[in-house]
C-alpha cells in the first residue's frame, strides 16, 4: 500500500480532528539534529496545536503509520 502524500495527510487530519488538525513533516538531516521523544520520527500529526506546544496525537515514518499510532491511543 503506498504511503499518503502531504496533501492528503493534511485532508486525513482535518477530517479526524476538524480545523485544528495539523501534521507536521521533518527531514531526516532535521531529524539528526533534533534531541528527544520525537526524534526518530519524520511525520507526526496533531488534534491542535495550543499556543506554542505541539501537541502530538500520532507518531511514525510514514503518514499512514503516523495515523495509526493516534488511533491506538
Amino acid at each position: 500500500m503506498k504511503d499518503m502524500t502531504e496533501k492528503q495527510a493534511q485532508a486525513e487530519a482535518f477530517r479526524r480532528w476538524g480545523a485544528t488538525g495539523t501534521i507536521k513533516f521533518r527531514t531526516s538531516s532535521a531529524n539528526k539534529i533534533q534531541r528527544g521523544r520525537l526524534a526518530r520520527y519524520c511525520c507526526t500529526v496533531s488534534s491542535c496545536q495550543m499556543r506554542s506546544l505541539y501537541f502530538v496525537e500520532g507518531q511514525g515514518n510514514t503518514w499512514r503509520e503516523a495515523f495509526a499510532d493516534a488511533r491506538a491511543r
